[in-house]
């Protein structure tokens, strides 16, 4: 069971909303699940769907049907546990839609953020070497049939050519091993950090936070148990950290509201809207609505980085095919003139 791949965001959002319709509908979640695996598109959704029922058609809850399976995140199963104990099941799996779908925005965006720039570096380093060590040589070969030699920048780039052309094995086997480095270290919460960068990481936990403490209040959790999911999810050192400050200002007595000002976990902007939301009883909302604002700065962030960075390596690519160019073509016009 502990080798099968979790479902992704999307399909957790999928499966929630559907099972929430057949909630709401009246229908025993047992027979939900049963429509669900005769109209499934393909015979792995059906078979996964059969592996649900059987458990569920003997008298077995859905929670215990979901965890047998193995594909779907603990606190999920968590979730649903509680929903069938507190009879708020259809909340629980709406809540749930909604917060996978966010996710899965969050990570498409990550992922578009990290990706495009990555493939660019990657190109703009493969070009600059082919340059320095296919075009480079073919530059020394004129100057040698012409009978002079290059000097200057050009001979450092000659150097670097040649040392690049005996050791080229070597140095592909170096960047191969360094970018499956690059990638096993982002996928950890250190990593995520350094490559995002601590502004963007906090703006996707802060998010992330919000987002799951609205599905915690709106499933009907209180807030040390939401505290307590939030604190798994963020996948962000920093955040963590703020999120044990806020629980620690909680036992020393404080509000829930000034707790969450005092840990730093959202900027002081939305001071005014955890005060009335606490006040009023409607911080499932409230959180709903930061969660929202987050995003959008996250977009925002990750939308500048990307128009930075793009023509910032198109500069250095160009810059370096410069000068190349520069270095061997003017003294080869002098030398051209010269002869004329």
């Amino acid at each position: 069971m502990s080798g099968k791949k979790l479902l992704t965001q999307s399909e957790l959002s999928a499966f929630c909303q559907q099972i929430a319709m057949v909630v709401t509908a009246g229908l025993p979640t047992y027979y939900g699940i049963s429509i669900l695996k005769d109209d499934a598109p393909d015979s792995q959704t059906a078979a996964l769907l059969e592996e649900i029922y059987e458990p569920m058609e003997s008298g077995g809850t859905l929670h215990e049907a979901l965890k047998s399976t193995g594909v779907f995140p603990p606190y999920m199963v968590h979730m649903i546990e509680l929903g069938e104990t507190t009879g708020r099941l259809e909340e629980v799996l709406i809540s749930l839609s909604r917060y996978y779908e966010r996710e899965a925005e969050i990570r498409s965006g990550i992922k578009n953020a990290v990706t495009y720039p990555l493939t660019m570096t990657c190109m703009m380093i493969a070009v600059i070497l082919v340059m320095i060590a296919k075009v480079v040589p073919v530059f020394s070969q004129i100057y040698e049939s012409l009978g002079s030699e290059v000097t200057g920048i050009a001979r450092t780039l000659l150097n670097i050519s040649t040392s690049l052309n005996h050791y080229m094995v070597i140095l592909v086997a170096v960047f191969a091993l360094l970018l499956v480095f690059g990638l096993i270290l982002y996928h950890t919460d250190l990593g995520r950090v350094l490559f995002l960068g601590k502004k963007l990481a906090l703006s996707i936990a802060a998010s992330r936070f919000a987002n799951c403490m609205y599905l915690a209040l709106a499933s009907g959790l209180d807030t040390d148990q939401g505290l307590d999911l939030a604190n798994e999810l963020v996948n962000n050192p920093h955040m963590q950290a703020r999120i044990a400050k806020c629980k620690e200002h909680i036992r020393q007595g404080e509000t829930f509201d000034r707790s969450l000002l005092l840990s730093g976990i959202f900027s002081q902007m939305y001071a005014s809207w955890i005060t009335i939301g606490y006040k009023t009883g409607a911080m499932d909302e409230v959180m709903k609505r930061i969660g929202d604002a987050y995003e959008e700065e996250t977009d925002e962030r990750l939308s500048h980085m990307i128009s930075v960075l793009e023509p910032t390596l198109v500069i250095i690519l160009c810059f370096f095919i410069g000068l190349i160019l520069i270095s061997f073509l003017l003294p080869l016009l002098g030398i051209m003139s010269s002869i004329g």
